[in-house]
């Protein structure tokens, strides 16, 4: 008798043991979900794009032609805001390794510019210039409990990119 209470109680032990894993549910999802609260951001929709800088001629109306001579800092900044510094540097180090190009939260160049368009007849216009960016999408996820996958937010985003490639168009 004692041998049939020892199998029937290592069965019932084995069977305990065994069922968790047969049902899909490891040890693991037992426990505490270890992720709970960790942050992540992914990046996607990346795009060739222009943002404006400070630096404008002033208007013309045509026919004539606009002269740009300058030495002043081109700036520009990025589209992202309600980030912190560390978040925004986290967001822009993840783009920069997604989009394969190096973006940033800002841009600035010292430099003499000089730049010529034509105004056609009738038209006001002005000489703007533009410094490369990206544009893209951020999402914002976390891990909550038990273990489940929550969008905190989505955001689209144009930032520079950190090179020295510009364009000058004329704009009203």
């Amino acid at each position: 008798m004692r041998f049939k209470t020892a199998v029937a109680s290592t069965a019932l032990a084995f069977t305990a043991t065994i069922a968790p894993a047969a049902l899909g549910i490891g040890a693991q999802a037992l426990a505490a979900c270890p992720e709970v609260g960790q942050v992540y951001y992914s990046i996607s929709n990346g795009a060739k794009a222009w943002r404006a800088t400070n630096l404008r001629s002033d208007y013309l109306t045509g026919p004539g032609a606009i002269s740009y001579t300058k030495t002043a800092t081109s700036e520009t900044n990025a589209s992202l805001t309600g980030t912190t510094t560390a978040e925004a540097g986290a967001i822009f180090a993840k783009a920069s390794v997604s989009l394969g190009v190096q973006v940033g939260k800002s841009w600035s160049k010292s430099d003499s510019w000089s730049y010529r368009a034509d105004v056609p007849a009738g038209q006001t216009r002005r000489l703007q210039q533009y410094k490369e960016a990206r544009s893209f999408t951020v999402k914002k996820t976390t891990i909550v409990a038990p273990c489940n996958v929550k969008t905190v937010w989505t955001k689209n985003v144009v930032a520079p990119v950190k090179n020295n490639n510009f364009l000058w168009k004329l704009t009203t």
